[in-house]
């Protein structure tokens, strides 16, 4: 009887065991990683990381970036520019105020973003200006931008690719600051500035 009793507590034990193993082989399987995971492993890799990133709809020529840059390495980084997939020119801008209110500039020598800290994108604050467009942006648009970094970004790179989605966003109205900008007009620029409601 101790025997038999022995042989199932065994057989059970190892079934145990073989189911364990199996949930934990599963969970680490490709397509099972969560945000975390990836966010995690971004970090192991030494690159900047965009969180909720996203550009403001329009059919307008111009909209703003925005979003959360994080540098998770040792160095501190510059990122002194950023081309996109969309046309036109992309600038980096900060808002400064102005005679009449906030006003928008191009912020020609770039923004840092500090080893271990972040650099905040937002309406009515530092932001990526695309402008000259020659195609409306919709929302939920899947636009594909380069950031170009002095110094590189940890692992041997000058530049990295980040995906943003296009979102409906109502906010102020900023003008730039000086005279003629690129042959523009040089009203108000709705690109969603100055309530920032996400």
């Amino acid at each position: 009887m101790r025997s038999h009793t022995r042989a199932a507590l065994a057989a059970a034990t190892a079934l145990t065991l073989a189911l364990s193993t199996a949930a934990c082989a599963s969970d680490d399987s490709p397509g099972t990683t969560g945000a975390t995971d990836q966010t995690t492993s971004a970090e192991a890799a030494g690159v900047v990381i965009l969180d909720d990133g996203w550009a403001k709809a329009t059919g307008t020529d111009m909209a703003g970036v925005f979003g959360t840059i994080r540098n998770p390495g040792e160095d501190d980084l510059h990122l002194t520019g950023v081309s996109g997939d969309l046309g036109g020119r992309t600038e980096l801008h900060e808002t400064v105020p102005g005679g009449s209110g906030m006003m928008m500039q191009e912020k020609e020598d770039g923004f840092l973003v500090p080893a271990g800290g972040e650099l905040i994108l937002e309406p009515g604050g530092n932001h990526i200006m695309l402008m000259d467009l020659d195609q409306p942006i919709t929302t939920g648009q899947q636009i594909t931008l380069t950031l170009e970094f002095s110094g590189g970004v940890r692992g041997g790179g000058t530049e990295q690719d980040v995906t943003v989605s296009a979102r409906d966003f109502r906010g102020g109205e900023e003008e730039y600051v000086g005279g003629d900008h690129g042959g523009m007009d040089h009203g108000a620029m709705d690109h969603g500035a100055m309530n920032h409601d996400g």
